[in-house]
């Protein structure tokens, strides 16, 4: 998944390089932009603990829905007409999106002996990377269709002694837009859109009968662009 967010990088900073060094009709149809988006996400995490106990087995399941909202976030785009209806893109998140950390304790032995183990666990999105193409409509507006790809940092100190890997995962969206485009090229955007990840899953690195997965993971996402178009 870093190999090919890499390669995909390399090839859009080597192309507008290339067309820096062109005459200026060689990028028209380019446009590059910053935004900044409030977003939400939403998600449902198990963990699955397996033990045996005489000739069974036993399982532990621990479940819990989460959402959480992270404003103020960055992000760049760099696009380029191939028609004037539709223009296809590059987006990457600046900033990493961390969830709230989240407190479990649970109880280690019985009666007078046991003690309360701590728990803390929360998880950060980095290097979100979104293909995506706009379709033009009536009066400013658009349609956006995207291909999602980030990876999921786990961070996790639990007094259990478990450790999780990070894992990647990718997901689609869809949205609207409407764009007002200034005599010069500038232009401004309001954009909403609405995502679906793929499920995650990771095993214990120390114990290999304890797993967590994600699943139903939502995001939605509300934007101001602005931006200049050659």
């Amino acid at each position: 998944m870093k190999n090919l967010r890499t390669r995909i990088s390399i090839l859009v900073i080597s192309f507008v390089s290339f067309l820096g060094i062109q005459s200026a009709s060689a990028v028209e149809g380019l446009s590059i932009g910053v935004a900044l988006n409030t977003a939400a996400f939403m998600g449902s995490g198990k963990e699955t603990m397996t033990g045996s106990g005489g000739s069974t087995t036993q399982k532990d399941v621990t479940e819990e829905d989460g959402a959480f909202k992270d404003e103020g976030v960055a992000s760049i785009f760099v696009e380029y007409a191939v028609t004037d209806i539709v223009s296809l893109g590059l987006e990457r998140i600046a900033d990493d999106i961390s969830t709230p950390e989240n407190l479990n304790v649970q109880q280690s032995g019985s009666g007078e002996n046991g003690s309360g183990l701590n728990n803390t666990v929360k998880a950060t999105f980095k290097d979100h990377t979104t293909l995506y193409a706009n379709v033009n409509m009536p009066f400013g507006t658009y349609l956006k269709l995207g291909y999602h790809m980030v990876d999921v940092l786990t961070q996790e100190s639990l007094g259990t002694g478990s450790k999780y890997n990070d894992v990647d995962t990718t997901g689609i969206s869809v949205g609207l837009g409407y764009q007002y485009t200034a005599d010069n090229g500038v232009f401004i955007r309001a954009e909403v859109s609405a995502s679906e990840y793929d499920d995650v899953n990771a095993t214990s690195e120390v114990d290999t009968s304890k797993k967590v997965e994600v699943t139903e993971m939502y995001g939605a996402v509300g934007s101001i662009k602005v931006g200049k178009s050659f």
